[in-house]
């Protein structure tokens, strides 16, 4: 009975912490700070957000396809729709505390911060 009890509160530990669990690349960024309290309307101004399963940046929007990671990067294939074009994309995302390296689609951006 004892084993039980230790077992299944084990499992739900797992489980609890396995949900907290987020992404280092999870909330919105951006590379101008006033990105963070407005929309912007370049790639410089405008914030990028990022969820578990998407990714928006201007004036792409993103649904998360493959997903593998090396180091503090991850890589992403997305299928991004733009200007009513869908394409597939290929994003890597390397957040460091508050500042995050992006490359999308083979072009380094400036380095983005995190918004608070």
């Amino acid at each position: 009975m004892l084993r039980s009890v230790f077992l299944g509160s084990v499992t739900m530990l797992a489980m609890i912490d396995g949900a907290m669990a987020v992404e280092s690349f999870v909330g919105r960024w951006a590379i101008d700070p006033a990105g963070c309290t407005v929309e912007g309307d370049t790639s410089s101004t405008a914030p990028l957000y990022a969820t578990a399963t998407s990714v928006k940046w201007f004036v792409a929007s993103c649904r998360i396809g493959k997903m593998y990671k090396t180091g503090h990067a991850v890589h992403i294939q997305a299928q991004c729709s733009a200007e009513g074009k869908v394409r597939s994309t290929p994003i890597t995302l390397e957040a460091r505390g508050d500042r995050m390296r992006v490359t999308w689609d083979g072009v380094k951006v400036e380095e983005m911060r995190r918004c608070k």
